[in-house]
């Protein structure tokens, strides 16, 4: 979803935007429809199980499947009404096809400026990967290797600044194994591909700063010089990952 302040992406389930703090009109109509459904919920759970008092065997076992159905109904109502009810992408999505030409010329700042997670933000926020238009279509290969490169980068700093919370190891080998993932998926298959399809030099120059950034990200969070680093992105994710989880538990 779009915070509709400030264009950012936010989670369904946040109440506020956690970037400019707006509140997120989906989540408090999704909040107050399960409040609702919470009180409509116990209503017909008393109804029914006063009604089920005054019979028994097969009629009160009858009388907790009313339940149990009305529950899966209503249920069923509250999540079509909330999905139904939002056209906060299509309404991004006709935006970014209204504002192309000054979303264009920020995008081609912002790579200029070697500002690739914003770009990455802005192209989220602006549902600009899947807006259709075909003004956005010279960034085609550019988008595809942001993506991977974006999420090699959150993963990797997710990694690093919380790898000295002792709860954090918990779930340090899902983000080890996701970084393997997204880095092998880069490195094997997006820069091949972009690199050969990408036609404009200028923009094939922005594909290959973001594999140097990378790289030199890794060297320096995972304290790999020159030869080490090449030698670790020769492994197969499943030997990468035992790599990392060695550098990241200090062993």
């Amino acid at each position: 979803m779009i915070c509709e302040k400030c264009k950012h992406e936010i989670g369904p389930d946040y109440l506020k935007c956690p970037n400019c703090g707006a509140d997120n009109p989906f989540a408090l109509k999704h909040a107050q429809n399960i409040k609702q459904f919470d009180k409509e919920f116990v209503k017909t759970e008393n109804e029914v199980a006063g009604s089920a008092k005054k019979i028994a065997g097969l009629g009160k076992k009858a009388a907790l499947l009313v339940i149990l159905l009305i529950a899966i109904i209503v249920m069923r109502l509250i999540a079509v009404s909330n999905y139904h009810g939002s056209n906060t992408e299509e309404a991004a999505k006709k935006d970014a096809k209204k504002n192309a030409a000054r979303y264009t010329k920020e995008m081609d700042d912002m790579l200029a400026n070697g500002e690739y997670m914003e770009f990455a933000n802005y192209c989220y926020g602006h549902e600009i990967m899947n807006s259709g238009a075909e003004e956005y279509e010279r960034f085609r290969c550019v988008k595809y290797t942001v993506a991977g490169y974006y999420n090699c980068v959150k993963i990797m700093e997710a990694m690093i600044l919380r790898s000295k919370d002792g709860e954090y190891f918990d779930r340090l080998d899902t983000d080890v194994s996701n970084f393997c993932m997204y880095l092998d998926g880069f490195e094997r298959e997006t820069l091949v591909n972009m690199k050969e399809q990408e036609k404009d030099e200028v923009y094939l120059s922005y594909i290959l700063d973001m594999e140097n950034e990378l790289k030199a990200a890794m060297r320096t969070y995972f304290s790999m010089d020159d030869a080490e680093l090449t030698q670790f992105l020769s492994l197969s994710k499943a030997k990468k990952a035992v790599k990392l989880e060695e550098i990241l538990r200090n062993e």
